[in-house]
């Protein structure tokens, strides 16, 4: 048989003609070794694991040389013990850890009674995302090391004893979204580089010691939703900048000591849900734009604001709570304030409003808290307000009411506080009130009133005051 290929085909069929010599084959080309390609990536990744190794030795000690600082009187880390070696501290109380890494990710001590200091090794954690101290006893200044937790997020330590200046240093942390420091006892200015953080959100100072006046830069963050810097010792005025906040939906400056009137621009805070400006040194009347903000808390309380209550207010649909008592404002309440159907509380006591209560408050059927006492209202109690039937607390003490006290005022059956002291009211206390089984405390004293108390009112079993 012809001898066949492996291919199937007479392997002659293949070869070249004689007249056409074999062209001469390549030398084969010299295989290449794999070895140090494969060296090179085992190197690698035995660096990689090696500085893994180091990362986790190093966070395990650092968290043990942050321990050392606190008091721990009820030996809350017991379990922080050991060299801190070993991934182990991964599941000591308030750490979390990264699942590839094992770097610390995470510390939430909040609500432990530790004591002590923040120490300075805190700023060793440099994968740490969230700190979060709240209410752990601590006291002394918060580290400048802070500053070195490049990762950080979000740090809260409120509510602690914690004294100083807020550390420049923080300024550094790029990455940081919410600062809380509120409750301690800090002191010195805000920090202008507050500003170069561009990823803050949150920024609440409130209830410390700060002085000095409001960095303007603040206002001109980017991305800052929530300012809160109540009860500190904050003066200067308000900065016409403050709208430049198009994303801060919160701004809460009561309790400090502002001075000068609100800058006309107040109309362009067009993202304000709460404006807290109470108990400061404002002045001058409340600006008509104000109106067209879409605020749900409208807080002007205690300043030394004049003349009328803008009529626009009664077009701020979104109103919950409207707060303009203690101040010196005059003239009527705007009957459009009436339309304020969502309005919860509204507070107008203390000021030298003057003529009727207006009927159509009737209308407010959310309201829980009206207050229009201290003033100098006049004419008769609207029968109208026997409508809210939400309503907690009435109080209309100290005004120049005239009148008999409404019968549908039982109709209020939420009501627990009715206080209609110094008036000039008239006629018989109304039997019907005895329907109001929820009130602990009626006054009516202080009036023109006659004939004897109903007997029916002992009856309310909840009642305290008469």
């Amino acid at each position: 048989p012809n001898p066949v290929g492996l291919n199937g085909r007479h392997p002659r069929r293949h070869l070249q003609p004689a007249s056409a010599p074999a062209a001469p084959m390549p030398p084969p080309a010299p295989r290449r070794s794999s070895f140090p390609v494969a060296a090179a990536l085992l190197a690698a990744a035995l660096l990689i694991l090696a500085a893994g190794a180091v990362a986790v030795a190093d966070d395990g000690r650092t968290l043990l040389e942050i321990k050392k600082s606190f008091r721990d009187a009820d030996n809350a880390l017991r379990d922080w013990s050991g060299d801190g070696a070993s991934p182990g501290y991964c599941s000591w109380l308030g750490v979390l850890c990264d699942n590839v890494t094992f770097q610390v990710a995470a510390l939430n001590l909040s609500g432990f009674n530790l004591g002590g200091e923040i120490s300075p090794a805190i700023g060793d954690l440099k994968s740490v995302v969230s700190i979060d101290f709240q209410s752990s006893g601590l006291s002394g200044q918060i580290p400048d090391e802070i500053g070195d937790c490049w990762s950080l997020k979000m740090l809260n330590l409120s509510s602690n004893n914690l004294e100083g200046d807020i550390p420049f240093s923080i300024s550094k942390l790029k990455h940081l979204e919410n600062l809380i420091l509120k409750n301690n006892q800090l002191v010195g200015v805000i920090p202008s580089t507050l500003s170069q953080l561009p990823n803050l959100k949150i920024l609440d100072l409130a209830q410390n010691k700060l002085s000095g006046e409001i960095p303007r830069l603040i206002y001109w963050s980017e991305v800052l939703q929530y300012l809160g810097l109540r009860s500190n010792k904050l003066e200067g005025s308000l900065s016409p900048d403050m709208c430049q906040l198009t994303g801060l939906w919160y701004f809460d400056v009561k309790n400090n000591s502002l001075m000068g009137t609100i800058p006309d621009t107040i109309g362009n805070c067009t993202s304000f849900q709460v404006l807290d400006l109470s108990y400061n040194h404002l002045t001058g009347e409340i600006p008509f734009n104000i109106g067209f903000l879409q605020v749900a808390t409208l807080s002007l309380q205690r300043n030394n604001f004049s003349g009328p209550i803008p009529t626009v207010i009664g077009l701020m649909q979104a109103l919950a709570v409207l707060d303009l008592s203690l101040n010196q404002l005059s003239g009527p309440i705007p009957s459009i304030l009436g339309n304020l159907t969502y309005t919860e509380k509204l507070y107008l006591q203390g000021n030298k409003l003057s003529g009727p209560i207006p009927p159509e408050l009737g209308n407010l059927s959310a309201l829980n808290y009206l207050d229009l006492n201290d003033n100098k209202l006049t004419g008769l109690i609207p029968p109208e307000l026997g409508k809210l039937t939400a309503l907690y607390d009435l109080n209309l003490a100290n005004n120049e009411l005239e009148g008999t006290i409404p019968d549908n005022i039982s109709s209020c059956t939420s009501l627990v506080s009715f206080n209609a002291y110094g008036n000039k009211l008239n006629g018989t206390i109304p039997r019907s009130l005895h329907k109001l089984q929820s009130m602990t405390y009626l006054n009516l004293s202080s009036n023109y009133l006659n004939g004897a108390i109903p007997t029916e009112l002992a009856r309310m079993i909840n009642l305290d005051v008469l």
